[in-house]
């Protein structure tokens, strides 16, 4: 049977142990149609660290694309693309692992969407921080940062419900092959190095009227930065902040908001560097390289204008209540509050169970507390029988407070 699926993976320098794992997850799961499992394309960012040889030697059937530079993820999933004929694919980091059985869940998901579904996330789960969501899909808000949907909050269900996402990651997302093609959505824009490729790309999408759905039943485990977290803090923070500013001037719809919020990220680099005295080097290093690049990016930017079909509205409707609750610095979810009332305040709203909002009720009350208030009998009896997840960061809030 003709393969369906064609898996990218884009490796540079991880470890074998990872990969092994990663690649044992796209073996052949266990119903009829998906027997064959995905055929997987591995691009080598010259790692040049022999695990090539491990992959040939243990997976022989993967095809491998080896590099004699790092050109980045953009280009090396581009590259990737070209060896794909199937006509779903699969971005994959090779720091995830899919549960079995949710490569045939996505497929499925895919095949039955209305035509104008670009593709589906489904849900992401910490594998460094049990039951802790990575994401559910992603969210572009108004101020241009992106997201993980979920990210950070203790997994309850809270999205379990397939519905309408601004975006994937493509740290594990089923996409349609022939999106990728110059005439449709394109290609992964090549300007980033690393990070937000996959922002930027379904903006791209939506102002063309494509949309994004989730399958939260299919389960993809995840080490958040996995390989990424070795470099050093100022090369991915000057990454981050360069690739903010070239998307919204790429993708934003509205000149005077994405010239508000260059203006304002731009102010907060020469802050950061005549004030904090921080990340001085990359601060100015990206005003630099932004400055060099605005007029390339301004013409971009009139490209994409005359292929767009809708407007920004549908992409900031859907960042409407989502918040982030994770350190990407020390890679860990926020120990507070804040994240189970987010929680509980989605719980509520999809379910109108008046236990969730007796429960946010409670988590209301206790923010408004002093620091160091010891919960009461009947908030600890409300907490009693929910996940470990929950009472962790419910006693490490207090604890911290108490601290």
């Amino acid at each position: 049977m003709r393969q369906k699926v064609r898996c990218i993976l884009v490796n540079y320098r991880s470890p074998w142990e990872m990969l092994q794992r990663c690649l044992d997850s796209l073996q052949p799961q266990t119903s009829e149609e998906a027997s064959t499992g995905p055929a997987v394309t591995l691009v080598d960012n010259a790692s040049g660290d022999g695990v090539l040889d491990e992959v040939r030697r243990h997976f022989p059937a993967v095809r491998i694309v080896e590099l004699e530079a790092n050109m980045g993820f953009a280009a090396a999933v581009n590259l990737g693309l070209e060896t794909a004929m199937e006509p779903f694919v699969l971005l994959l980091n090779t720091d995830a692992v899919l549960a079995p059985g949710a490569l045939e869940l996505m497929t499925a998901a895919l095949q039955s969407a209305p035509e104008d579904v670009a593709g589906i996330a489904p849900k992401m789960l910490s594998s460094a921080h049990a039951g802790i969501i990575d994401a559910v899909g992603t969210v572009t808000p108004r101020n241009g940062a992106p997201f993980n949907r979920g990210i950070g909050q203790c997994d309850l269900g809270q999205y379990d419900s397939a519905d309408e996402v601004a975006g994937v990651c493509f740290g594990a997302a089923l996409l349609k092959r022939e999106l990728f093609s110059p005439g449709k959505v394109g290609p992964l824009y090549e300007g980033y190095f690393l990070y937000f490729e996959d922002s930027d790309w379904c903006m791209r999408a939506m102002s063309m009227g494509y949309r994004f759905l989730t399958e939260p039943a299919a389960v993809v485990y995840h080490v958040h930065s996995g390989v990424t977290r070795l470099e050093s803090l100022p090369f991915k923070y000057r990454l981050i902040e360069l690739n903010t500013l070239k998307m919204v001037v790429r993708n934003f719809e509205s000149p005077l908001r994405a010239a508000e919020i260059v203006a304002s990220r731009c102010a907060r680099l020469v802050a950061r560097t005549l004030i904090r005295r921080r990340f001085i080097r990359a601060n100015l290093s990206t005003l630099a390289a932004f400055s060099l690049a605005l007029p390339r990016l301004l013409g971009e930017r009139r490209r994409l204008k005359a292929r767009r079909t809708a407007s920004d509205r549908a992409v900031f409707a859907l960042a409407a209540d989502e918040d982030a609750f994770f350190d990407t610095v020390g890679y860990l979810p926020h120990r507070q509050l804040e994240s189970l009332a987010a929680t509980y305040h989605r719980l509520l709203a999809q379910t109108g169970d008046p236990e969730h909002g007796k429960k946010l009720a409670a988590l209301y009350r206790l923010q408004q507390q002093p620091p160091g208030t010891v919960p009461t009998r009947e908030t600890e009896r409300l907490f009693a029988g929910q996940p470990d997840c929950v009472r962790k960061l419910l006693a490490d809030c207090c604890r911290q407070a108490a601290d």
